[in-house]
């Protein structure tokens, strides 16, 4: 009214993606939303499942795959040096595989996908692509990685979310995404369950 548009307009106040998502569907002026209390405090899970742990210990020159079992499943650790591959098809993100770091996709052969804890569930996928996601930053101590610029990050993010489908990125009731496993790191895992698991 007073012909200040130069005037930018931020909210906050325990806002999380739900209040904010009503807010733009309102029609509200708003510029920017600032998110304090509600993502530092991780308020829809204030429990994270995961663990770092050790992988693998260095033996004689060889890395020797090694893994924490508990009662809690999601704390039983996966073994091995690791390496992460995105799988895209038709220019949508299908799922991550976890592999061992040596590992190579051969995106010219069919490759199976499975719930490495419901192994039956599989899918078999041809014409894909995949993306190795891990990139170093530091080797021998010296780092090898350009830290990207606020408008690379903001590309890359925008880039990345465009690849997943809607209903996964939905807030109420989202599709799994799935997190397999290769067979040979599978294959390890099991292994050393095995092994371990009467001693447990």
């Amino acid at each position: 009214k007073e012909g200040l548009t130069d005037c930018k307009i931020t909210v906050s106040n325990s806002l999380d993606e739900y209040l904010i998502r009503e807010l733009i569907r309102q029609g509200a002026c708003i510029d920017s939303f600032g998110v304090g209390e509600r993502l530092i405090t991780s308020k829809s899970d204030s429990v994270f499942g995961g663990v770092y742990k050790l992988g693998a210990l260095k033996e004689n020159g060889v890395w020797i795959p090694k893994m924490k079992l508990s009662d809690n499943v999601e704390k039983t650790t996966i073994p091995g040096i690791k390496g992460l591959y995105r799988f895209f098809k038709d220019g949508k993100a299908i799922a991550d595989v976890v592999t061992l770091k040596e590992e190579i996709i051969d995106e010219n052969k069919p490759y199976l996908l499975f719930d490495p804890d419901f192994p039956w569930k599989n899918k078999l996928v041809e014409d894909f692509k995949a993306v190795n996601l891990l990139e170093p930053i530091f080797i021998d101590g010296k780092q090898v990685y350009k830290s990207p610029n606020l408008d690379e990050i903001r590309n890359y993010h925008k880039k990345q979310m465009s690849m997943l489908w809607d209903e996964l990125k939905r807030f109420d009731y989202p599709h799994q995404y799935y997190v397999d496993l290769s067979k040979p790191l599978w294959d390890i895992r099991e292994k050393l369950l095995k092994e371990f698991s009467k001693d447990f």
